[in-house]
C-alpha cells in the first residue's frame, strides 16, 4: 500500500490520518532493515505532525 509522504501532509488532520493508516497496515517484518524502514516512516509522520502543531500554535489568534 502506498502512503502519502509525510512532507506532503498539509494539515494536522492529514498527518493523523496517515499515522492511522500506517497503524492499520498489517506488514510483515522479516528483517532488521524492514523494522528500520517502518521506524523511519513513523518518525517522519510524527515529526511532520509536530511541525504542523507548532505552526498552528504560533499563529496569532
Amino acid at each position: 500500500m502506498a502512503f502519502k509522504k509525510a512532507e506532503n501532509c498539509e494539515t494536522v488532520e492529514e498527518a493523523y490520518a496517515c499515522l492511522k493508516e500506517l497503524d492499520e497496515d498489517k506488514r510483515l517484518i522479516r528483517s532488521p532493515e524492514d523494522l528500520d524502514r517502518i521506524e523511519k516512516e513513523i518518525l517522519s509522520y510524527t515529526n511532520r505532525l509536530a511541525a504542523l502543531l507548532l505552526k498552528k500554535r504560533s499563529k496569532p489568534v
